[in-house]
C-alpha cells in the first residue's frame, strides 16, 4: 500500500478547467471518506473477518489502512476490490514497530489517538506538510484524562509521541467544539476501557462512529439530555464473539457535492448520481442549495449497514442568495468551498455564518475560498468567521490560477467553477485530490467536463487537434491504454491494428490465402469505418493473417491515408498500434511505447483468450507470439520499433491502472 501512495504523491500538476456546454450522465462516486476510515478501524476491534466492499481507495483511507497494518491487523486487498479486515479484537493490538505516517489525513490521526490510548506502548504519528501545521490538541486534551500521555510540538502539533495505559479511565467528556473526530476518538478509547465512556455534544456531529458501533454489535447508548445535548456512550471491554460481517460503503456526499454543484450550475445539465449517503447530518449542504432553488430530488431511499443511502436526480437550476446557519456547519463543514462557488453564480449575496473551524482544515479554506473567488471575479469577505459571497445574474469571469496549498476541496471546487465561467480556471496542484476523489477528473471529463493540463488545453484552442500514438508489441496492453486516454482526453479512438485484422477477416473469410498480395490489397482498399466494429476481429486465426499482411507495402500504403485523416479529423485521436508514432503520425503531440517481456504478454493473450471462452494451450499462445514479434521486427517496410522521442512504459510488471496513470503522469507534466 506504501507504493500506490508514493505513486500518488508524485502527480504533482497543475490543471485546468473551462466553460462546457453541460453535464449529463449516470454515474457513481468513490465511497465515503469517513465511513471507510471507520470500516477498517471497527473492523479491526472485532474477533472475525470484515468484508468491506466499495472501500474509497483515496491516499487518506490507504493511511489508515497501513497504520492498522502496523499495529498488527491483517488487512488484503481482494482482486475484485473487496477488502477483507482480520479482526484481533478488542485489546488486540500491537506495537507499530515504524513511524505512522498519516499523510495528509486528520481523520486518521485522531481516531487512530484514540484507538492505541488504552495499550501501553508507544506510538509515534506524523504526517506531510499540511498535516504537521494543524492542531490535535483538541483530541490530546481527552485522551489525556483517560490515561494517555503525549510529547508534542506546540499546540500540540505533529509529530506526536503518545503513550497509552494499561488502566485507562472512563471519562464523560463535554465537546467544547463541535467534531466529530474528537468524539469518535473518545469512544475508539472507550472501547477497551472498563467501564462505560461518555461524550457530550451540544451540536450534532456526524455520527458514522456510533451508527458502525451498533452494527458491529457493540454495546452503545444515545440519550438526550435536559439541555437538548446529546449523550453518547459506549461500554468497554465487552465479552466477544467469532462473527463475520459485511460493509457495503455508500458513496461519499462530500464528493458527490461537487458533481451536484456542477450541474447546478452549467447549463442545460442534468446527472444521476447513484447510491450516495444521505445521513441527516451530512446533508447540510443539499438544504442550504434546495433553499437557494436548486432542483435536487432523493430517489430509492434505503438503509445500509446503519446509514441513510438515496440515489441523487440534479438539473440545472436558477439560484437565490441566502442566509446559512452557524448550526448548520458540523454537517456541511467539508462542503463550505463547493458551497462558496454556487453562492458566486446565485443572485444576491449569500452569507455563511460560523466557519471558525475552516481555519483548521488542510489549509486556513476560509482566506483560501476569499482568495480564490476574487481572483475569478467574484466579490467575497469574511466578517469574524462569516463569509459573504455576492453573486450576480451573469456567470463570474474566471481566468485565474487558484492556488490550492494543497487542500483537494479547494482544488475541486474551482476546477468545478472553471467549468461555467467565461474564461477557464486554472488549479495550480491537483495532488492532493487523490485524497478523497481519486478519478475526479477521469469521471468529470467522462460526463461532459473540460478539464486537462495546461498543455492540453492550449492545444484544444490550435486548429491542429491533439493526437497521441501508441506503438508496441502484440499483448502489450497498448490498446487497453488507448481507450482508457482516449476516454479520459475526450479523443476519438482508432485501433489501427484493428484495419489489419479488417484485412486479414476478409482475406479468411473469402476463402483466401492470407500470403495473396493481390487479395490483401484489394482488402485493404475496401475497408470502411464498420468494418472495425465485427466481433470477428479478434479471432486468433484473424490476428495470424493480419500479422501477414501487414507485412505488405501496398497493404501498408492503402491504410495509410485512412489513418492519417482518422488522426487528424473532428476533435483529435488516440491511435494504437505498431508503427503509429514512427510512420503514421511522425509528428503526434505524444508518443508512447508499451512493451513487455514475451512471457507476460503471452499470460495476458492466454488469460483473455480463456475469458472468451477459447480454449487455447498456453505454449502456443507463446510461440504464436514469438513468431509475430520476429515477423514485425525483421520486415523491411516499418519494422516495430519504438519512435526516438517515445516514453517508453514497460508493462511487465504493471497492471493497466498503473500503465494508464504513468502515461497520464507524462501527458500531464509535459
Amino acid at each position: 500500500m506504501n507504493d500506490k501512495i508514493e505513486e500518488q504523491k508524485e502527480q504533482l500538476k497543475p490543471l485546468v478547467s473551462e466553460a462546457i456546454k453541460s453535464l449529463r450522465g449516470e454515474c457513481t462516486v468513490a465511497g465515503d471518506k469517513s465511513i471507510s476510515h471507520r470500516a477498517l478501524m471497527l473492523g479491526s476491534q472485532v474477533l472475525g473477518t470484515t468484508k468491506i466492499h466499495g472501500l474509497l481507495e483515496g491516499e487518506d483511507v490507504l493511511r489508515t489502512a497501513d497504520a492498522l497494518t502496523s499495529l498488527g491487523v491483517p488487512i488484503k486487498r481482494e482482486a475484485d476490490g473487496t477488502w477483507l479486515v482480520t479482526g484481533v479484537g478488542v485489546g488486540g493490538l500491537s506495537e507499530s514497530e515504524n513511524v505512522l505516517d498519516m499523510g495528509n489525513s486528520g481523520t486518521s490521526t485522531r481516531l487512530l489517538m484514540g484507538l492505541v490510548t488504552p495499550y501501553n506502548f508507544t506510538s509515534f504519528f506524523t504526517g506531510d506538510e499540511s498535516l504537521r501545521k494543524r492542531p490535535m490538541a483538541r483530541v490530546i486534551e481527552p485522551l489525556s484524562q483517560i490515561g494517555a500521555k503525549f510529547t508534542s510540538r506546540d499546540k500540540g502539533r505533529l509529530p506526536v509521541a503518545l503513550t497509552g495505559t494499561n488502566n485507562p479511565l472512563p471519562i464523560t467528556y463535554r465537546l467544547p467544539v463541535a467534531s466529530a473526530q474528537v468524539k469518535s476518538a473518545i469512544l475508539l478509547a472507550g472501547l477497551n476501557t472498563q467501564g462505560i465512556t461518555t461524550v457530550i455534544e451540544k451540536e450534532p456531529t456526524r455520527d458514522h462512529t456510533e451508527n458502525m458501533l451498533g452494527y458491529f454489535g457493540f454495546n452503545i447508548k444515545k440519550q438526550h439530555l435536559e439541555d437538548s445535548s446529546l449523550s453518547i456512550s459506549v461500554t468497554g471491554q465487552p465479552e466477544q464473539k467469532l462473527g463475520q460481517y459485511k460493509i457495503f460503503v455508500p458513496a461519499d456526499p462530500s464528493s458527490a457535492a461537487f458533481l451536484i454543484v456542477a450541474t447546478i450550475i452549467c447549463p442545460d445539465s442534468e446527472l444521476l448520481i447513484k447510491n450516495v449517503c444521505i445521513n441527516p447530518l451530512r446533508t447540510g449542504l443539499f438544504t442550504s442549495l434546495i433553499e437557494m432553488g436548486a432542483n435536487i430530488e432523493f430517489i430509492n431511499k434505503r438503509e445500509i449497514a446503519g446509514e441513510l443511502v438515496a440515489d441523487i436526480a440534479v438539473k440545472h437550476s436558477k439560484l437565490m442568495a441566502i442566509k446559512v446557519p452557524a448550526n448548520r456547519a458540523p454537517s456541511m463543514i467539508d462542503e463550505y468551498p463547493i458551497l462558496a462557488v454556487a453562492a458566486a453564480f446565485a443572485e444576491g449575496e449569500s452569507v455563511m455564518h460560523g466557519l471558525s473551524e475552516l481555519r483548521v482544515k488542510e489549509s486556513d479554506r476560509l482566506s483560501a475560498i476569499i482568495a480564490a473567488l476574487t481572483a475569478c471575479g467574484v466579490t467575497a469577505r469574511a466578517e469574524g468567521d462569516d463569509l459573504y459571497v455576492k453573486g450576480g445574474t451573469t456567470p463570474p469571469q474566471g481566468g485565474a490560477i487558484v492556488t490550492t496549498n494543497f487542500d483537494h476541496r479547494i482544488a475541486m471546487a474551482f476546477l468545478v467553477m472553471g467549468m461555467a465561467c467565461k474564461k477557464p480556471v486554472t488549479v495550480d496542484d491537483v495532488t492532493a485530490i487523490a485524497t478523497s476523489f481519486p478519478n475526479f477528473t477521469e469521471l468529470f471529463n467522462s460526463l461532459g467536463a473540460k478539464i486537462r493540463s495546461p498543455r492540453l488545453a492550449s492545444s484544444s484552442s490550435n486548429t491542429r487537434p491533439l493526437v497521441v500514438t501508441i506503438d508496441g508489441p502484440a499483448a502489450s496492453g497498448k490498446g487497453t491504454l488507448a481507450r482508457r486516454l482516449a476516454e479520459h482526453l475526450n479523443l476519438e479512438y482508432l485501433d489501427t491494428g484493428s484495419l489489419y485484422r479488417a484485412v486479414g477477416m476478409k482475406i479468411i473469410y473469402a476463402g483466401k490465402d492470407p500470403n495473396d498480395h493481390a487479395a490483401a490489397i484489394e482488402a485493404a482498399k475496401s475497408i470502411d469505418i464498420e468494418d472495425l466494429a465485427n466481433p470477428r476481429l479478434r479471432q486468433e486465426r484473424i490476428g495470424q493473417a493480419a500479422s501477414i499482411v501487414s507485412a505488405f507495402p501496398e497493404v501498408r500504403s492503402a491504410l495509410l491515408e485512412f489513418q492519417r485523416k482518422f488522426a487528424t479529423s473532428g476533435r483529435g485521436a488516440v491511435l494504437d498500434g505498431r508503427d503509429i508514432g514512427t510512420v503514421v503520425c511522425p509528428d503526434a503531440d505524444f508518443k508512447f511505447y508499451i512493451t513487455a517481456t514475451l512471457f507476460a504478454r503471452a499470460k495476458r493473450r492466454h488469460k483473455e483468450l480463456q475469458g472468451q471462452g477459447i480454449e487455447v494451450v498456453f505454449e502456443s499462445v507463446l510461440a504464436d507470439l514469438r513468431e509475430r514479434d520476429e515477423r514485425d521486427e525483421q520486415r523491411a517496410i516499418a519494422p516495430m520499433r519504438p519512435a526516438d522521442d517515445a516514453y517508453i512504459i514497460d508493462s511487465s510488471k504493471l497492471d493497466a491502472s498503473e500503465v494508464f496513470q504513468t502515461a497520464q503522469n507524462v501527458i500531464m507534466h509535459d
